[in-house]
Protein backbone atom coordinates (compact mmCIF):
# COMPACT_ATOMS: atom_id res chain seq x y z
CA UNK A 1 0.00 0.00 0.00
CA UNK A 2 2.85 2.38 0.82
CA UNK A 3 4.36 1.94 -2.65
CA UNK A 4 1.01 2.61 -4.28
CA UNK A 5 0.50 5.77 -2.21
CA UNK A 6 4.01 6.95 -3.10
CA UNK A 7 3.28 6.45 -6.80
CA UNK A 8 0.03 8.40 -6.50
CA UNK A 9 1.77 11.15 -4.54
CA UNK A 10 4.40 11.46 -7.24
CA UNK A 11 1.85 11.70 -10.03
CA UNK A 12 -0.06 14.30 -8.03
CA UNK A 13 3.18 16.22 -7.56
CA UNK A 14 3.71 16.35 -11.30
CA UNK A 15 0.09 17.29 -11.95
CA UNK A 16 0.22 19.93 -9.23
CA UNK A 17 3.39 21.33 -10.76
CA UNK A 18 1.66 21.75 -14.11
CA UNK A 19 -1.26 23.54 -12.43
CA UNK A 20 1.16 25.76 -10.53
CA UNK A 21 2.93 26.73 -13.73
CA UNK A 22 -0.38 27.83 -15.27
CA UNK A 23 -1.40 29.69 -12.13
CA UNK A 24 1.75 31.77 -12.30
CA UNK A 25 0.72 33.11 -15.70
CA UNK A 26 -3.03 33.67 -15.41
CA UNK A 27 -5.47 33.33 -12.51
CA UNK A 28 -8.05 32.35 -13.53
CA UNK A 29 -8.56 32.76 -17.31
CA UNK A 30 -11.81 34.53 -18.26
CA UNK A 31 -13.30 34.17 -21.74
CA UNK A 32 -11.10 36.12 -24.09
CA UNK A 33 -12.41 38.45 -26.82
CA UNK A 34 -12.05 37.53 -30.48
CA UNK A 35 -9.28 40.07 -31.00
CA UNK A 36 -6.43 41.37 -28.90
CA UNK A 37 -6.31 45.11 -29.33
CA UNK A 38 -3.11 47.15 -29.37
CA UNK A 39 -3.55 50.66 -27.95
CA UNK A 40 -3.13 53.33 -30.57
CA UNK A 41 0.17 55.16 -30.60
CA UNK A 42 1.82 52.64 -28.25
CA UNK A 43 5.58 53.18 -28.61
CA UNK A 44 7.61 50.18 -29.67
CA UNK A 45 10.67 48.70 -28.01
CA UNK A 46 12.53 49.06 -31.30
CA UNK A 47 12.03 52.80 -31.81
CA UNK A 48 12.43 53.62 -28.11
CA UNK A 49 15.74 51.82 -27.59
CA UNK A 50 16.92 51.51 -31.21
CA UNK A 51 17.19 47.78 -30.56
CA UNK A 52 17.07 44.73 -32.82
CA UNK A 53 16.34 41.14 -31.81
CA UNK A 54 18.59 38.23 -32.71
CA UNK A 55 16.81 35.87 -35.09
CA UNK A 56 17.27 32.10 -35.20
CA UNK A 57 15.51 29.50 -37.38
CA UNK A 58 12.88 27.51 -35.51
CA UNK A 59 13.66 24.42 -37.58
CA UNK A 60 17.29 23.28 -37.83
CA UNK A 61 18.29 20.17 -39.78
CA UNK A 62 14.60 19.37 -40.15
CA UNK A 63 13.85 19.41 -36.40
CA UNK A 64 11.77 22.02 -34.57
CA UNK A 65 12.91 23.30 -31.19
CA UNK A 66 11.79 25.65 -28.41
CA UNK A 67 14.14 27.89 -26.36
CA UNK A 68 14.78 27.15 -22.68
CA UNK A 69 17.46 29.73 -21.87
CA UNK A 70 19.96 32.04 -23.53
CA UNK A 71 23.63 31.36 -22.78
CA UNK A 72 26.74 33.50 -22.55
CA UNK A 73 28.98 32.86 -25.56
CA UNK A 74 32.76 33.47 -25.85
CA UNK A 75 32.14 35.32 -29.13
CA UNK A 76 30.04 38.44 -28.39
CA UNK A 77 28.77 38.39 -31.98
CA UNK A 78 27.49 34.82 -31.75
CA UNK A 79 24.36 33.51 -30.04
CA UNK A 80 23.94 30.30 -28.04
CA UNK A 81 20.82 28.87 -26.42
CA UNK A 82 19.61 25.76 -24.68
CA UNK A 83 16.44 24.37 -26.20
CA UNK A 84 14.22 21.32 -26.22
CA UNK A 85 12.48 19.30 -28.92
CA UNK A 86 9.18 17.44 -28.80
CA UNK A 87 10.91 14.28 -27.52
CA UNK A 88 12.16 16.12 -24.43
CA UNK A 89 15.79 16.14 -25.56
CA UNK A 90 18.11 18.96 -24.46
CA UNK A 91 19.67 20.86 -27.35
CA UNK A 92 22.58 23.28 -27.67
CA UNK A 93 21.73 25.75 -30.45
CA UNK A 94 24.42 28.04 -31.81
CA UNK A 95 24.10 30.92 -34.26
CA UNK A 96 27.63 32.03 -35.27
CA UNK A 97 28.42 35.59 -36.28
CA UNK A 98 28.59 34.34 -39.86
CA UNK A 99 27.09 31.17 -41.29
CA UNK A 100 24.10 28.99 -40.51
CA UNK A 101 22.72 27.96 -37.14
CA UNK A 102 23.67 24.50 -35.86
CA UNK A 103 22.16 22.24 -33.21
CA UNK A 104 23.83 19.65 -30.97
CA UNK A 105 21.96 17.11 -28.83
CA UNK A 106 23.23 17.43 -25.25
CA UNK A 107 20.93 14.90 -23.57
CA UNK A 108 18.45 12.25 -24.71
CA UNK A 109 16.46 11.18 -21.64
CA UNK A 110 14.57 8.58 -23.66
CA UNK A 111 11.04 9.62 -22.73
CA UNK A 112 8.77 12.52 -21.90
CA UNK A 113 8.64 14.93 -20.20
CA UNK A 114 12.41 14.56 -20.59
CA UNK A 115 14.46 17.61 -19.64
CA UNK A 116 12.33 19.68 -17.23
CA UNK A 117 14.84 22.32 -16.08
CA UNK A 118 18.29 23.55 -17.05
CA UNK A 119 20.90 25.98 -15.74
CA UNK A 120 24.22 27.27 -17.03
CA UNK A 121 27.35 29.18 -16.18
CA UNK A 122 30.12 30.25 -18.53
CA UNK A 123 31.89 26.92 -18.05
CA UNK A 124 29.19 24.36 -17.15
CA UNK A 125 25.67 23.19 -17.98
CA UNK A 126 23.29 21.29 -15.70
CA UNK A 127 19.84 19.83 -16.23
CA UNK A 128 17.12 17.81 -14.54
CA UNK A 129 15.52 15.08 -16.60
CA UNK A 130 12.43 13.04 -15.74
CA UNK A 131 11.21 9.86 -17.44
CA UNK A 132 8.89 7.01 -16.46
CA UNK A 133 10.45 3.71 -15.43
CA UNK A 134 9.14 0.23 -16.28
CA UNK A 135 6.36 0.60 -13.67
CA UNK A 136 5.28 3.99 -15.00
CA UNK A 137 6.80 5.79 -12.03
CA UNK A 138 8.53 9.07 -12.91
CA UNK A 139 12.24 9.00 -12.05
CA UNK A 140 14.43 12.14 -12.14
CA UNK A 141 18.18 12.64 -12.43
CA UNK A 142 20.54 15.61 -12.31
CA UNK A 143 23.17 15.72 -15.04
CA UNK A 144 26.00 18.11 -15.84
CA UNK A 145 28.50 18.83 -18.63
CA UNK A 146 31.49 21.14 -18.85
CA UNK A 147 31.60 23.80 -21.55
CA UNK A 148 34.72 24.11 -23.66
CA UNK A 149 36.59 27.26 -24.58
CA UNK A 150 34.24 27.60 -27.57
CA UNK A 151 31.20 27.44 -25.28
CA UNK A 152 30.03 24.07 -26.53
CA UNK A 153 29.09 21.30 -24.09
CA UNK A 154 31.37 18.36 -23.44
CA UNK A 155 30.48 14.85 -22.34
CA UNK A 156 27.46 14.56 -20.06
CA UNK A 157 27.89 13.04 -16.60
CA UNK A 158 25.31 11.97 -14.01
CA UNK A 159 25.69 14.11 -10.88
CA UNK A 160 22.98 12.49 -8.75
CA UNK A 161 19.79 10.45 -8.94
CA UNK A 162 18.84 11.60 -5.42
CA UNK A 163 16.56 14.37 -6.70
CA UNK A 164 13.28 13.60 -4.94
CA UNK A 165 9.95 14.31 -6.66
CA UNK A 166 11.11 17.35 -8.60
CA UNK A 167 9.00 20.54 -8.69
CA UNK A 168 9.21 22.74 -11.77
CA UNK A 169 7.06 25.66 -12.91
CA UNK A 170 8.87 26.99 -15.98
CA UNK A 171 10.89 29.42 -13.87
CA UNK A 172 14.46 30.39 -14.68
CA UNK A 173 15.21 29.33 -11.09
CA UNK A 174 13.76 25.81 -11.13
CA UNK A 175 17.42 24.71 -11.23
CA UNK A 176 20.18 27.18 -10.46
CA UNK A 177 23.89 27.48 -9.77
CA UNK A 178 24.56 29.34 -6.51
CA UNK A 179 26.88 29.18 -3.49
CA UNK A 180 29.19 26.68 -5.23
CA UNK A 181 26.31 24.25 -5.72
CA UNK A 182 23.21 23.36 -7.69
CA UNK A 183 19.77 23.96 -6.15
CA UNK A 184 16.25 22.70 -6.91
CA UNK A 185 12.96 21.89 -5.15
CA UNK A 186 11.08 18.65 -4.62
CA UNK A 187 7.99 17.47 -2.76
CA UNK A 188 8.48 15.35 0.34
CA UNK A 189 6.41 12.18 0.55
CA UNK A 190 4.18 12.14 3.60
CA UNK A 191 0.80 13.08 5.01
CA UNK A 192 1.60 16.82 5.21
CA UNK A 193 2.74 19.11 2.39
CA UNK A 194 6.46 19.83 2.70
CA UNK A 195 8.66 21.37 0.02
CA UNK A 196 12.27 20.23 0.06
CA UNK A 197 15.07 22.55 -0.91
CA UNK A 198 17.76 20.24 -2.28
CA UNK A 199 21.35 21.13 -3.12
CA UNK A 200 24.57 19.42 -4.14
CA UNK A 201 28.13 20.63 -4.72
CA UNK A 202 28.98 21.21 -8.37
CA UNK A 203 31.70 18.55 -8.05
CA UNK A 204 29.17 16.05 -6.66
CA UNK A 205 28.72 14.43 -3.27
CA UNK A 206 25.82 14.05 -0.88
CA UNK A 207 22.55 15.90 -1.48
CA UNK A 208 21.58 18.27 1.33
CA UNK A 209 17.86 18.56 2.08
CA UNK A 210 16.04 21.27 4.04
CA UNK A 211 12.26 20.97 4.40
CA UNK A 212 9.82 23.92 4.33
CA UNK A 213 6.18 23.38 5.31
CA UNK A 214 3.70 24.21 2.58
CA UNK A 215 4.00 24.84 -1.17
CA UNK A 216 6.98 26.91 -2.32
CA UNK A 217 8.38 28.17 -5.62
CA UNK A 218 12.06 28.78 -6.35
CA UNK A 219 13.17 32.39 -6.78
CA UNK A 220 16.64 33.86 -7.29
CA UNK A 221 19.04 32.45 -4.69
CA UNK A 222 18.63 32.35 -1.76
CA UNK A 223 14.88 33.04 -1.83
CA UNK A 224 11.79 30.85 -2.02
CA UNK A 225 8.27 32.25 -2.53
CA UNK A 226 5.01 30.72 -1.33
CA UNK A 227 2.92 29.10 -4.06
CA UNK A 228 -0.51 27.62 -4.74
CA UNK A 229 -3.38 28.43 -2.40
CA UNK A 230 -0.87 29.88 0.08
CA UNK A 231 -0.52 32.85 -2.30
CA UNK A 232 -4.15 34.02 -2.23
CA UNK A 233 -4.53 37.08 -0.01
CA UNK A 234 -0.83 37.39 0.70
CA UNK A 235 2.46 35.59 0.30
CA UNK A 236 5.68 34.76 2.05
CA UNK A 237 9.34 34.82 1.12
CA UNK A 238 11.97 32.79 2.95
CA UNK A 239 15.75 32.59 2.67
CA UNK A 240 16.99 29.05 2.22
CA UNK A 241 20.40 29.86 3.71
CA UNK A 242 19.29 31.50 6.97
CA UNK A 243 15.59 30.70 7.30
CA UNK A 244 14.72 34.42 7.62
CA UNK A 245 11.31 35.26 6.18
CA UNK A 246 9.30 38.18 4.81
CA UNK A 247 5.50 38.44 4.97
CA UNK A 248 3.85 40.02 1.92
CA UNK A 249 0.45 41.60 2.56
CA UNK A 250 -2.29 41.97 -0.08
CA UNK A 251 -6.05 42.03 -0.48
CA UNK A 252 -8.07 38.89 0.24
CA UNK A 253 -9.04 38.60 -3.43
CA UNK A 254 -5.52 39.10 -4.81
CA UNK A 255 -3.40 36.19 -5.98
CA UNK A 256 0.08 37.21 -4.88
CA UNK A 257 3.04 35.69 -6.72
CA UNK A 258 6.53 36.85 -5.80
CA UNK A 259 10.08 36.80 -7.01
CA UNK A 260 13.02 37.93 -4.90
CA UNK A 261 12.41 41.64 -5.62
CA UNK A 262 8.86 42.04 -7.03
CA UNK A 263 5.39 40.58 -6.45
CA UNK A 264 2.62 40.15 -9.00
CA UNK A 265 -0.88 40.80 -7.62
CA UNK A 266 -3.77 39.55 -9.76
CA UNK A 267 -7.47 40.29 -9.34
CA UNK A 268 -9.83 38.63 -11.81
CA UNK A 269 -13.35 39.74 -12.76
CA UNK A 270 -15.88 39.18 -15.52
CA UNK A 271 -14.11 41.71 -17.75
CA UNK A 272 -10.65 40.21 -17.34
CA UNK A 273 -7.87 40.71 -14.83
CA UNK A 274 -5.96 43.59 -13.32
CA UNK A 275 -2.27 42.83 -12.83
CA UNK A 276 -0.26 44.99 -10.45
CA UNK A 277 3.41 44.76 -9.50
CA UNK A 278 4.75 45.89 -6.12
CA UNK A 279 7.81 45.40 -3.99
CA UNK A 280 7.45 42.74 -1.26
CA UNK A 281 7.05 45.54 1.31
CA UNK A 282 4.11 46.97 -0.69
CA UNK A 283 5.99 49.96 -2.11
CA UNK A 284 6.19 50.92 -5.78
CA UNK A 285 2.82 49.43 -6.68
CA UNK A 286 1.84 49.98 -10.30
CA UNK A 287 -0.79 48.48 -12.64
CA UNK A 288 0.96 46.80 -15.56
CA UNK A 289 -2.03 45.22 -17.34
CA UNK A 290 -5.82 45.26 -17.40
CA UNK A 291 -8.16 43.05 -19.38
CA UNK A 292 -6.91 39.83 -20.89
CA UNK A 293 -3.13 40.23 -20.91
CA UNK A 294 -1.09 37.82 -18.80
CA UNK A 295 2.55 37.46 -17.83
CA UNK A 296 4.92 35.73 -20.23
CA UNK A 297 7.14 34.42 -17.43
CA UNK A 298 6.40 32.95 -14.00
CA UNK A 299 9.30 35.10 -12.75
CA UNK A 300 8.24 38.62 -11.77
CA UNK A 301 10.05 41.80 -12.81
CA UNK A 302 12.86 40.50 -15.02
CA UNK A 303 16.28 42.06 -14.34
CA UNK A 304 14.46 44.08 -11.64
CA UNK A 305 12.85 46.30 -14.29
CA UNK A 306 10.71 44.65 -16.99
CA UNK A 307 7.45 42.67 -17.06
CA UNK A 308 6.79 40.94 -20.44
CA UNK A 309 3.07 40.52 -21.20
CA UNK A 310 1.10 38.62 -23.83
CA UNK A 311 -2.50 38.81 -25.00
CA UNK A 312 -3.80 36.04 -27.25
CA UNK A 313 -6.75 36.22 -29.59
CA UNK A 314 -9.57 33.75 -29.17
CA UNK A 315 -9.93 33.01 -32.88
CA UNK A 316 -7.86 30.02 -34.02
CA UNK A 317 -4.82 30.99 -36.05
CA UNK A 318 -4.64 34.56 -34.81
CA UNK A 319 -1.44 35.76 -33.24
CA UNK A 320 -0.44 36.99 -29.81
CA UNK A 321 0.38 40.58 -28.94
CA UNK A 322 3.58 40.78 -26.88
CA UNK A 323 4.37 43.94 -24.91
CA UNK A 324 7.01 44.94 -22.38
CA UNK A 325 6.15 47.01 -19.31
CA UNK A 326 9.07 49.15 -18.10
CA UNK A 327 8.78 49.52 -14.32
CA UNK A 328 11.25 52.40 -14.33
CA UNK A 329 9.35 54.49 -16.91
CA UNK A 330 5.96 53.01 -15.84
CA UNK A 331 5.06 52.61 -19.50
CA UNK A 332 4.18 49.77 -21.87
CA UNK A 333 6.02 49.14 -25.16
CA UNK A 334 5.00 47.00 -28.12
CA UNK A 335 7.30 44.08 -28.93
CA UNK A 336 5.30 42.09 -31.50
CA UNK A 337 1.70 42.44 -32.72
CA UNK A 338 1.29 38.93 -34.16
CA UNK A 339 3.56 36.44 -32.43
CA UNK A 340 3.19 32.70 -31.96
CA UNK A 341 4.71 31.40 -28.72
CA UNK A 342 6.54 33.61 -26.22
CA UNK A 343 8.85 32.86 -23.31
CA UNK A 344 11.64 34.25 -21.18
CA UNK A 345 14.48 33.37 -18.85
CA UNK A 346 16.09 35.56 -16.20
CA UNK A 347 17.33 38.19 -18.68
CA UNK A 348 16.00 37.48 -22.18
CA UNK A 349 12.61 37.54 -23.89
CA UNK A 350 11.81 35.46 -26.97
CA UNK A 351 8.85 34.95 -29.29
CA UNK A 352 8.15 33.14 -32.54
CA UNK A 353 6.71 34.12 -35.89
CA UNK A 354 5.82 31.92 -38.84
CA UNK A 355 5.06 28.21 -38.88
CA UNK A 356 6.62 25.01 -40.17
CA UNK A 357 9.86 25.53 -42.07
CA UNK A 358 9.31 29.31 -41.85
CA UNK A 359 9.28 29.34 -38.03
CA UNK A 360 11.65 31.96 -36.59
CA UNK A 361 12.62 32.66 -32.97
CA UNK A 362 13.33 36.29 -32.08
CA UNK A 363 15.47 36.88 -28.97
CA UNK A 364 15.78 40.18 -27.10
CA UNK A 365 18.39 40.61 -24.36
CA UNK A 366 16.66 42.87 -21.84
CA UNK A 367 20.00 43.94 -20.39
CA UNK A 368 20.57 45.83 -23.66
CA UNK A 369 17.61 48.07 -22.73
CA UNK A 370 18.52 48.71 -19.10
Amino acid sequence: MTGLMDDVAQRLTLAGTAVLAVAWLAWPSPDRPETASVPENMPTVWETWDAEPVELPGVIDGAAWTPISVLEHPDPDAQALLGADEAGNLLYVEQPAEGEAAVEVVAEPGGVPGVVAAAATEDRLAWLQSVPDAQGRVVSELWTAERGADGRPGEAALLTADTGDVITAGSAYDLQFAAEGLHWLSTARGDSLVTEHRSIAVAGGAVEIVGHRGAWQAAAWPWLASAGSDSLGGAQLVRTDTGAGVKVFSGSDELTLCSATWCRLIVTGDDGSRVDLARPDGSGRVTVAEGFASAVSPDVGLIDRFEPLAESKAATGDGTTVTLFDLEAQADYLVASSAGEAGADARCLWWSTGTGELLVWHVLDLTDLA
